[in-house]
């Protein structure tokens, strides 16, 4: 019966926190256009709709990869601020239940793992609101992190095969942050 309690009590959590994450950074992405919030992405995946890529048909400064998810996003969504703004949501929701897993296997309390999880969700990407190259390289790259210490605590090969994907992922956001991370996961392997 307890376990049967705690399971409600983490889909509890988990419903609360995906809702949160997402409305509160669709809240911040529709305050309006702020001085640090740039067109480059949204620019860029509309050329992807019009059949052009970056480096071949245009010039890009960032990794490719914001303007191919979100080509995809204004493919399903519509080229709109909505799924501009949905773009960054969706990957604020992704860290934010990455952080409550991570939380929880080390096994903090579920409270605290979800007060966290909240607090990570509301620094994350609300900050911008809509997608940035480089909040996403930073997300993907704490999400490796989350992996390599994972890989250590638990002792599972899933973990270690997430690492690459996820500073792949940051890499090809933009360049930095994922190319130090990569020398401090070398030197801590």
């Amino acid at each position: 019966m307890k376990k049967i309690i705690n399971k409600n009590k983490n889909q509890l959590f988990i419903i609360f926190l995906c809702l949160f994450s997402l409305i509160f950074n669709l809240y911040y992405g529709y305050i309006g256009v702020f001085p640090i919030d740039s067109f480059i992405i949204f620019d860029a995946a509309y050329n992807i709709l019009l059949g052009n890529h970056p480096f071949k048909d245009y010039w890009s400064i960032t990794g490719p990869l914001l303007d191919y998810i979100q080509s995809f996003f204004f493919l399903i969504f519509g080229i709109n601020w909505f799924s501009y703004v949905l773009h960054a949501s969706f990957l604020n929701l992704f860290l934010a239940l990455f952080s409550f897993y991570f939380f929880l296997k080390i096994k903090l309390k579920i409270i605290y793992a979800f007060i966290y999880s909240l607090g990570v969700s509301i620094l994350a990407y609300p900050s911008v609101g809509s997608p940035f190259m480089d909040h996403h390289a930073v997300i993907f790259s704490v999400m490796a992190l989350y992996s390599l210490s994972l890989g250590i605590l638990l002792k599972k090969t899933y973990y270690w095969f997430l690492i690459p994907i996820f500073l792949i992922f940051s890499f090809f956001s933009k360049q930095i942050p994922s190319a130090y991370l990569l020398l401090l996961i070398i030197i801590i392997i």
